[in-house]
C-alpha cells in the first residue's frame, strides 16, 4: 500500500475524476478528507471508498480565497498534519470566443486558477514545516491547444501549469512536490456538460458531435477517470519524490493530434 499512513485532501473529491482520486488513495492505505462545493457528494465519497468513518467530509467553494485555507485547517485540527493535496475542483464554461463575458471569465478563473492557487498556498504553509508534501492539481491538454470554444478554461489552466512550475521551484528545498496531470477526454463528469454546452454552439447533434471528439483521439477512444487516478497515486507515492515541476500528459496522444 503505497499511501500507507498519509494523510489526503482531495479538492472537488465529489466530482467523477475526484471520486476515483478518493477511491484509489483508500485502497493504497491513506487516510482521507473530501472537499465538494456539494456536502453531500464529498460524504457519499467517503462512503463508497469504505472511509465513512475514518476519513473526512468537508464543504466549501474555492472561488473564496478563504476556503482553502479553511479546508487545511480542518485537516490539521483532525488529523495533525496534511501530506498530499489533490485539487480536482474546476468548471468549464462553453462560449464562442466572442461571446465571452467578464463576469464568465472571472467565474471560471476564481476556480480554475485563483482557487488552484490558494490551495497550493495553504497546503505549503502545512508542509514546509513537515519538510514533506504533495501537491497535484488537475489542468487540461486544451492550455496547450486552440480550443476557441473554451477559451477561458484552457487559459484558467494554462495558469495552472505556471504556477506548477513556480511552486515547485520555491518549495522543493522542503521536500515538496508539485506537479499536475493533464487528462484527456474523460468518460462522464465534467465532459458530459461541456459537450451538452457545446451542441449549442456548433449547432452539431450530441451524438455527432460526441463521435466527432472520439474519433479524433489517437487511441480511438476515451480515458476512464479510474485511469487517471492511478497516476494521481504514483506522483503522491514515494516512487515519485524526484518528480516535480512536471505536467504529466495523461491524453493518449490527444494533444499531438
Amino acid at each position: 500500500m503505497t499511501l500507507q499512513n498519509r494523510i489526503a485532501l482531495i479538492i472537488g473529491g465529489g466530482g467523477s475524476l475526484g471520486r476515483e482520486v478518493v477511491r484509489v488513495y483508500a485502497r493504497e492505505g491513506a487516510t482521507v478528507a473530501v472537499a465538494d462545493l456539494n456536502q453531500q457528494a464529498a460524504v457519499e465519497t467517503l462512503e463508497l471508498a469504505g472511509q465513512g468513518t475514518q476519513g473526512m467530509a468537508l464543504q466549501g467553494n474555492i472561488a473564496d480565497a478563504t476556503v482553502p485555507g479553511q479546508l487545511v485547517d480542518a485537516v490539521v485540527a483532525r488529523f495533525g498534519r496534511l501530506d498530499i493535496v489533490v485539487n480536482c475542483a474546476a468548471i468549464c464554461l462553453v462560449d464562442a470566443i466572442l461571446d465571452v463575458t467578464p463576469e464568465r471569465w472571472d467565474r471560471v478563473f476564481g476556480v480554475n486558477a485563483r482557487g488552484a492557487f490558494f490551495c497550493m498556498q495553504a497546503a505549503a504553509r502545512v508542509m514546509i514545516p513537515q519538510q514533506y508534501g504533495r501537491i497535484i492539481t488537475i489542468t487540461t491538454p486544451a492550455s496547450k491547444m486552440g480550443f476557441p470554444n473554451f477559451v477561458s478554461y484552457a487559459a484558467s489552466k494554462a495558469a495552472v501549469d505556471s504556477m506548477t512550475r513556480a511552486a515547485a521551484v520555491a518549495w522543493a528545498p522542503y521536500g515538496i512536490t508539485v506537479n499536475c496531470i493533464a487528462p484527456g477526454r474523460m468518460t462522464g463528469g465534467m465532459i458530459d456538460a461541456l459537450e451538452h454546452d457545446l451542441v449549442r454552439v456548433t449547432g452539431k447533434s450530441a451524438e455527432e458531435l460526441r463521435a466527432e471528439r472520439t474519433k479524433g483521439l489517437p487511441m480511438s477512444r476515451r480515458v476512464e477517470p479510474a485511469e487517471v487516478a492511478e497516476a494521481a497515486v504514483w506522483l503522491a507515492s514515494d516512487a515519485a519524490a524526484y518528480v516535480t515541476a512536471e505536467r504529466f500528459n495523461f491524453t493518449g496522444g490527444m494533444e499531438l493530434s
